[in-house]
Formats: C-alpha cells, sequence, structure tokens
C-alpha cells in the first residue's frame, strides 16, 4: 500500500501523535520503541520504582493506625495508596509483557494490517483502489488525531494533580522551617504518611530526604504509569476502531461500477482476509489489557467515592485547597475509566458496523458464489468484537454509568459513618 517513502514518512507522523507517551515510557523503566536497547538498565529502574513505592506503604499503614477515627484523613490515605499500588500493578504487568505490548504498538504505528491487505496490490489496475487509499488514509488520519487529543488532556489532567501534590508539600515545609522553631511542626509529604520514628526530625537529612524520596516515587508512578500504560491502550482501541471503519470503506465498494462483475468475488475475498486480519489484532489488544484493567476498574470504584467524600468535606470546611486538589483528582480519575468505556464503547460499535456493511452490499443480483461468501460473513459478525474487564464485564459506556452509580453510594455510605 504505501511506498518504502511514504511508511517511513507515515511512522514519523505517528511517533510525533504519541511522543509524550513514548518519553514518558522511559522514566518509568519502559522503552515502547526497542524493548532490545537499554532493556535490563530500564528494567532494574521499573523495580527500584515499584519497591520504593511499596517501601512507602509503611507509612500509609502507619496514618491509618494513629487516625483510624478520623475519616476524612484516612480516607485520602487509602485513596492514594490504593492509587499507586494499582500503579505497581500495572509497572509489573508491563515488565512481563513488554514485547507483546511493544509488537502491537509497532503494528499500529507502521499500520501493519493495511500494509498487508491484497485488495491495494490485487486491484492496484481499477480506480477504486485509488478512491479506497484516499478514504482508509483519511479515517485513519482522523482517529491518529483523536489519539493524541486524549493523550493531551490525560497528560495535563495528571500532571496537574501531580504538581499540585509535590508542590503544595514542598512549599509548606519551606514556609514552615523558616518561619516555626525547629521541632515545633510536622512536616508534610507528597502523599499523606507518617514515619513515626522520625516525626520530629524535621527537615534534617537524610529522614526527610528518605521520606521524602519514597513518598515523590509513588506520587510519580501514580501519574505517569497511568500516562504510559493507558495511553497504549488509547492507541491500540482506536487504531483498533479504525481498522474497522476502513475496513467497512473497502465493503462498501464490493457491488459499485468501478469494480467489474468478474472480479467482485476476489474484491470480496480481500475484504474478508482484511477481516480476519482485524478480528486477530482485536483479539489481541483484548487479551493483552483483559485481565491487568480488572484492576483499575475496581480501584476505581473505592477512589471516585473516596474522592467525592473529600471535595464534601473540603466545602463543609471551606477549604478551597481541598476542593481544589480533589477536583483535579477526580478529573484525572474519572478520565482515566471514561478513556476505557468510552473507548470500549466505540470499540464495539465499530464492530456490529461491519455485519450491516456486508449486508449493505447489492448482494441480492450477484453471483451465487459471491452471495454465499455474504452469508458466511453475516452468520461470522453476528458475534462482534468487545474489550472485556476480566470475566466480568466489558468497556462500555453502561458500564461505566454503574460505576458511576456505586461510586455515589459508596459516597453516601461515607458521609453518613462520617456524620456518626
Amino acid at each position: 500500500m504505501y511506498s518504502p517513502e511514504e511508511e517511513a514518512e507515515l511512522k514519523r507522523r505517528n511517533y510525533r501523535s504519541i511522543r509524550e507517551m513514548i518519553r514518558l515510557s522511559y522514566t518509568v523503566g519502559f522503552n515502547l520503541m526497542d524493548p532490545s536497547r537499554c532493556g535490563q538498565v530500564l528494567r532494574i529502574w521499573t523495580i527500584v520504582l515499584s519497591l520504593s513505592s511499596l517501601a512507602s506503604l509503611y507509612g500509609h499503614w502507619q496514618m491509618l493506625v494513629r487516625y483510624i477515627h478520623d475519616i476524612p484523613r484516612i480516607g485520602e490515605t487509602a485513596g492514594t495508596a490504593l492509587q499507586f499500588l494499582a500503579s505497581i500493578a500495572k509497572m509489573w504487568f508491563f515488565l512481563f509483557a513488554h514485547r507483546n505490548m511493544y509488537d502491537l504498538l509497532r503494528k499500529a504505528r507502521c499500520h501493519e494490517l493495511l500494509q498487508k491487505c491484497e485488495l491495494f496490490e490485487r486491484m492496484s489496475d481499477l480506480p477504486v483502489a485509488k478512491i479506497i487509499r484516499k478514504q482508509v488514509e483519511s479515517t485513519m488520519n482522523w482517529y491518529w488525531t483523536s489519539t493524541r487529543r486524549q493523550l493531551l488532556i490525560y497528560l495535563y489532567s495528571c500532571i496537574c494533580i501531580t504538581l499540585n501534590y509535590f508542590i503544595n508539600s514542598f512549599v509548606i515545609n519551606i514556609y514552615r522551617y523558616f518561619t516555626l522553631p525547629k521541632g515545633s511542626y510536622d512536616i508534610m509529604l507528597p502523599l499523606p504518611s507518617l514515619y513515626p520514628a522520625w516525626e520530629h526530625k524535621g527537615l534534617e537529612f537524610p529522614y526527610y530526604h528518605i521520606q521524602m524520596y519514597l513518598e515523590t516515587c509513588s506520587l510519580y508512578i501514580c501519574g505517569m504509569c497511568a500516562v504510559s500504560f493507558d495511553g497504549v491502550f488509547i492507541v491500540l482501541c482506536l487504531h483498533s476502531v479504525g481498522l474497522m471503519k476502513s475496513l467497512n470503506q473497502m465493503i462498501e465498494q464490493a457491488t459499485s461500477d468501478l469494480v467489474p462483475p468478474e472480479r467482485r468475488v476476489e474484491y470480496l475475498r480481500c475484504c474478508i482476509y482484511q477481516y480476519q486480519r482485524v478480528a486477530n489484532f482485536a483479539a489481541e489488544v483484548n487479551d493483552c489489557f483483559r485481565h491487568i484493567s480488572f484492576t483499575q476498574f475496581l480501584l476505581s470504584l473505592f477512589n471516585w467515592g473516596l474522592a467525592l467524600f473529600q471535595m464534601s468535606v473540603g466545602l463543609g470546611n471551606n477549604s478551597s485547597i481541598t476542593m481544589i486538589r480533589m477536583t483535579m483528582y477526580l478529573v484525572a480519575a474519572g478520565y482515566q475509566i471514561v478513556v476505557y468505556c468510552y473507548n470500549g464503547q466505540r470499540f464495539v460499535t465499530a464492530s456490529e458496523e461491519i455485519g450491516n456493511a456486508f449486508y449493505q452490499v447489492r448482494w441480492y443480483g450477484e453471483s451465487r458464489e459471491f452471495r454465499h461468501l455474504i452469508r458466511m460473513m453475516l452468520m461470522r459478525t453476528n458475534r462482534g468484537f468487545r474489550l472485556d474487564v476480566s470475566w466480568f464485564m466489558q468497556m462500555s459506556l453502561p458500564t461505566l454509568m454503574a460505576m458511576v452509580r456505586t461510586s455515589g453510594q459508596y459516597f453516601l455510605l461515607l458521609q453518613n459513618v462520617n456524620q456518626k
């Protein structure tokens, strides 16, 4: 479909669409461009980050033990702990499924499935090939533009909440250091945690610096690991949707006047071969994210409820800092699940349109073999593609609404417990 020069330009253009995600992935220990390059060093960095974050669980546990009766405080402590535990699970999954994700991302970046499509080679002597190629390129460019838009929104929302936690703690500690007597103040860490043995050490080296390092590692992977991992999902999901839309455009031309009647069976076979490739790619994407996404969905149920509860506490105490922080947190955490469910719904809808595209061609005036192939494809497309969350549900808008209702119930429960 593409010449070597066009293929190289396509790779460069698609790389520019996801370059922020690629660069961020290096900082959490993954090379999505070439796993063999610096693989051992990056793997060690992943392990160091995850172990440092796990060590910070001690501080979170001590905070829960001391303030067990303070529902607002333990709510934020538990919520942030669950968030970075989910990020650690993604990092370790990334560690063992790195090659698989790289292969899928490579296929998406170079449009490998379109490159292998026989239609552009076998029908190259017909005007329909140029028309379809123009339509397909327009469709794929639109979905890559949509991919970049979603990635940037997600990136900026995660950066905002991460910087809010870090800068707020850093500025408050510096202010207390210069304005209050030594030993008379408590330090504030990026995430709510407590280290009793170093509680009265203030900003002394190395006690403060060790605590800041552990909590900053946890905070960083909460935001940047989410962008790297979920960003790969956005790319692969929307690329799959683009492939399905492109396939529909190919099928629609099967009985057009641009395809001679004696070559329509061959044309339809090319569409069927492409359907099988798209089906295999969709199944690989589903298998890759099927089980690890369950962790994110489960923890988001609690985190949304906790964030709403923190917002209500901040509103009741007239605390603008808490309100702003929890609003940004809810935007980032909410967008994380919206990305899965909204794109999952687009994935399902696009797959359902394939069967309709086969049915809409003027098959009733074609040869017996052509009609037989159409019947076969109508049976095969009865079961569309989908993105599952383990064995329990699928990524779709009804799932999103169910999660919103459940999170609201957790919020009401926390409010009732706090009032009592």
